[in-house]
């Protein structure tokens, strides 16, 4: 009896393990070493799809952006009224793993790369969810702008303080947020 051939680990493989590390141990364990370990696998097989490391973090941050921006936004816009897409962009939004975010921005003030790409992706969040809140009909376009900076503001600054509470309280605090923010326009 033949054991089976071990699984060919692929570039998304390996970008799946580097945010895992990245949430369990922050920058920290992004290196080489570290992620061949975590991962079984020999440098070889890292450096088969990254040449050298700076890539690897290039191709984490835009895989990061894929994961946790792009895709929330394309199945957000899947349909239904603006209020009902926010409230699902919430939802989503809100069961990431908050760790990987903490770790992408804890990256990105090592590396000149990585914060062009969290750059890029506040600028996103911030448009799409001004695109929502001037679609609601409820705000002039300043406002949608102004609404939509502090509720990102809120949504990063949750995940970045240690206000000592559980994840599921900063959640909770977020949503009464975000059910404040929903609530029809009386009159």
């Amino acid at each position: 009896m033949t054991s089976p051939a071990p699984r060919r680990f692929h570039r998304d493989d390996w970008l799946a393990l580097g945010l895992d590390a990245l949430a369990e141990q922050g920058p920290a364990g992004l290196t080489i070493e570290a992620l061949c370990r975590r991962a079984g696998k020999t440098k070889g097989s890292f450096y088969a799809h990254f040449p050298a490391i700076e890539a690897y973090l290039a191709a984490l941050a835009g895989h990061w952006r894929e994961t946790f921006t792009l895709r929330l936004m394309q199945e957000v816009d899947k349909g239904g009224p603006a209020q009902d897409r926010l409230v699902a962009l919430d939802r989503l939004a809100l069961a990431l793993d908050v760790r990987v975010e903490q770790g992408m921005r804890r990256l990105a003030q090592l590396d000149a790369g990585v914060a062009a790409t969290c750059a890029e992706v506040d600028r996103e969040r911030i448009a799409y969810l001004q695109s929502l809140h001037g679609e609601s009909g409820r705000f002039t376009s300043e406002e949608a702008l102004a609404l939509a900076r502090i509720e990102y503001a809120a949504y990063i600054g949750f995940q970045q303080l240690d206000l000592g509470l559980s994840p599921k309280n900063l959640h909770d605090c977020y949503g009464t947020l975000m059910r404040l923010l929903v609530q029809p326009k009386d009159g």
